[in-house]
């Protein structure tokens, strides 16, 4: 039983990392995981991102996230003076757009991700 389990498991993944697994990006939207659509075949390419840090003009911080294909936003940890911490959302956007999150004003970023 176990012998079968594992090699289930084996041949699940093989068929997810050989990009055999498709989600429609509407799929991937509606659900609100952070997977990406990646197309079927032999010449599929990894998703680059990049991200860099931003200055409000009223002195607050942010970050800017972009990816050179499918659907994301960008996400930010913030901490307060008082060291509590919390999260804020950029909007969702189709590559190449830029997305942007902000911190409330006083508070520093003390993290950062693209979903």
């Amino acid at each position: 039983m176990t012998k079968a389990r594992i090699a289930g498991a084996l041949a699940s993944m093989t068929l997810v990392l050989g990009g055999a697994l498709v989600l429609a990006p509407s799929a991937a939207a509606a659900s609100g995981s952070s997977s990406t659509a990646v197309p079927a075949s032999s010449t599929s390419q990894l998703q680059a991102c990049w991200g860099q840090p931003e200055r409000g003009s009223e002195g607050h911080h942010g970050n800017s996230g972009w990816c050179d294909s499918g659907r994301y936003r960008q996400a930010i940890r913030c901490e307060t003076l008082g060291g509590y911490r919390y999260v804020h959302y950029g909007p969702w956007v189709w590559a190449p757009a830029k997305s942007t999150a902000w911190c409330n004003i006083g508070d520093r970023v003390v993290g950062t991700w693209l979903e």
